[in-house]
C-alpha cells in the first residue's frame, strides 16, 4: 500500500501532518499485529510527502489531499484516513486468519 499525503502549503495549513502521524500509527498496528500472530511478511506500507494537488480538480475546496494506491480522499480526517487503509488492510488479514486456522 502506499499513502501520498500532498505536502503542498494549503494541505500544511489543514494540518497534513496528524494524516502523517495517524498513517504511520495504523502501520505500526499493523507490523505489530502480525508480529504478535506469527505471521511473516506484513504487508508493506509507503507513507510519503508529495505535492498533488494537481492530480485533483478544485483541489483548493477539497484539502488535505491522500492518495491511497489509486484512490483519493480529499477533505482527509485523520479518522477517514486510518478507516480507508484498515479497509483495505482487512481483507489480507482475513485471508490470513483463514488461512492459519
Amino acid at each position: 500500500m502506499k499513502v501520498i499525503i500532498c505536502s503542498c502549503a494549503r494541505c500544511t495549513a489543514h494540518g497534513n501532518e496528524y494524516l502523517f502521524d495517524s498513517a504511520n500509527v495504523v502501520k505500526t498496528d499493523v507490523e505489530y499485529a502480525y508480529e504478535v500472530e506469527g505471521f511473516d511478511n506484513p504487508p508493506q506500507i509507503e507513507i510519503e510527502y508529495k505535492n498533488i494537488k494537481k492530480e485533483v480538480e478544485d483541489y483548493e475546496k477539497k484539502s488535505p489531499l491522500v492518495k491511497i494506491d489509486d484512490t483519493y480522499i480529499t477533505k482527509a480526517t485523520p479518522e477517514v484516513l486510518m478507516e480507508k487503509m484498515y479497509e483495505i488492510l482487512s481483507v489480507e488479514w482475513e485471508n490470513l486468519k483463514g488461512i492459519s486456522k
